[in-house]
Order: C-alpha cells, then sequence, then structure tokens
C-alpha cells in the first residue's frame, strides 16, 4: 500500500481547514491540522509533512512567527511552507518568499491554484543534485 503525502493546514479557521482538507484530499492527501503556532510546531516536529500551509493571523503568534520558527529548526527548515491570507495589504508576497516561504496564495482560495501549486512544490526537487560521480580511470 502506498504511502499518502501528509500536509499540515495551520489555520484558526475550521471552515478554511475542512475546506482545504476536501481539496486535497480529493488529490490523495492525508490532511493533518493545527489551529495555533504550538500545535502547529509539535505537528510538523511530529508528523514531518511533506509541505505545510501557514495562515498569517493565527492565535499564539502569528504565522510570521511560525514560519521563522520553522525555518530555523534543523528538523523543519526543510519543509516548503505555503502561506496563505486573506490580508490584502501590499508586500506580503515578498515578505513571505524572504522569510523562506516556498509560494503564497490569498484568500478565498481558489481549488485549481491552489491544488496545483501544492502538487507543483511536491513535485519539485528541494535538494540540489547530486554531484557527479568520478568515473574510474581505466587504461587504453
Amino acid at each position: 500500500m502506498r504511502t499518502r503525502t501528509k500536509i499540515l493546514i495551520v489555520d484558526d479557521s475550521p471552515d478554511f481547514q475542512l475546506l482545504v482538507k476536501a481539496f486535497l484530499s480529493e488529490e490523495s492527501y492525508l490532511v493533518l491540522s493545527a489551529g495555533d503556532t504550538l500545535q502547529a510546531t509539535g505537528s510538523a516536529l511530529r508528523e514531518k509533512p511533506a509541505l505545510i500551509v501557514v495562515d498569517i493571523g493565527l492565535p499564539g503568534g502569528d504565522g510570521w512567527m511560525l514560519l521563522d520558527r520553522l525555518k530555523a529548526n534543523t528538523l523543519t527548515k526543510h519543509i516548503p511552507v505555503v502561506v496563505v491570507t486573506g490580508q490584502a495589504k501590499i508586500g506580503l508576497e515578498e515578505k513571505s518568499k524572504a522569510k523562506g516561504a516556498a509560494g503564497f496564495l490569498s484568500k478565498p482560495l481558489q481549488k485549481d491554484t491552489f491544488v496545483n501549486t501544492i502538487n507543483a512544490l511536491l513535485t519539485t526537487p528541494t535538494q540540489s543534485p547530486a554531484p557527479p560521480t568520478a568515473t574510474p580511470h581505466t587504461p587504453a
């Protein structure tokens, strides 16, 4: 049996969590959820998701603090993070990328755009290719 890819959704809205879970479950992802930064940090360390979706406005510290925490931890810094927000402030996408987010989406989410973003990030190699191996020299 194939192991389903885990995605952690961090948002304090149960309705948003259910919506995203519906989108991603259709794609056969295993969706985990957390409602605040403390739950999210614990889930990320314990569950080791392949990707994390983070809302900026969260109880217990905002999404920026969580993003900083995830990117500073050697156990989670490799996990791609997609920032989502309903805020309409200029510069949020640039700020999220500068803090290490792999993607940025505005609420309300468009299903196709959201799913395509998640799929693209999970199929993109996160590591640089291995250096070429030396071929043994054989005398002519």
